[in-house]
C-alpha cells in the first residue's frame, strides 16, 4: 500500500485538500501526506477504523515526518524547505 504524498500550490490548494482527500478516502489508502511548500508545512492524516480521516501530525518548518503505513519512512522538514 502506498502512500499519497501531495505538494500543494495555489492553484490546485482546494481539490489536493478537499476532493483527493475524500478520494484516497473512499477507496481506504490508510495514510495521506500533505506537504505545503508556500507555510513549510507537512500535514499526516491517517485512516481510523470508522474509515474516517484524522490527523497524525502537523509539522511547520522543522522536526521529522513519519509515516505509520511504510515503515522506515520519514523525512526532515529542515532539508525539505531549504
Amino acid at each position: 500500500m502506498s502512500t499519497p504524498l501531495e505538494i500543494i500550490s495555489p492553484s490546485n490548494q482546494a481539490h489536493d485538500l478537499v476532493k483527493k482527500l475524500n478520494l484516497y478516502m473512499q477507496y481506504g489508502v490508510k495514510e495521506y501526506w500533505i506537504v505545503n511548500p508556500l507555510l513549510n508545512i507537512v500535514q499526516i492524516y491517517g485512516l481510523n477504523k470508522e474509515g474516517q480521516y484524522h490527523q497524525v501530525e502537523v509539522l511547520k518548518e522543522t522536526g521529522i515526518a513519519h509515516s505509520e503505513v511504510l515503515k522506515g519512512f520519514s523525512m526532515n522538514l529542515e532539508e525539505l524547505f531549504k
